[in-house]
């Protein structure tokens, strides 16, 4: 197996497991705090970015930066 082989598999369960711990600590406080959702939301941006640079995943790591820059654009209109 080639070593991108691997990285596409290790991005494919990272991406399951994120997706399940997401559902599985999702909290409807959350949801009805717009606030605290754009925040859980950054920290899992950051959280997925993280890893991919560890992998050096960079198409990944532009998507992430792209939605962090987002999310923060958000939190700063919502305060």
């Amino acid at each position: 197996m080639t070593r991108k082989e691997l990285d596409h598999i290790a991005q494919f369960v990272a991406d399951k497991v994120i997706a399940e711990m997401q559902r599985m600590f999702h909290f409807d406080v959350v949801d009805d705090n717009p606030e605290e959702k754009l925040l859980s939301d950054l920290a899992q941006a950051m959280t997925a970015l993280d890893y991919n640079l560890k992998l050096e995943n960079y198409p990944r790591c532009a998507e992430l930066k792209a939605t962090i820059l987002d999310l923060e654009k958000q939190l700063k209109n919502n305060k």
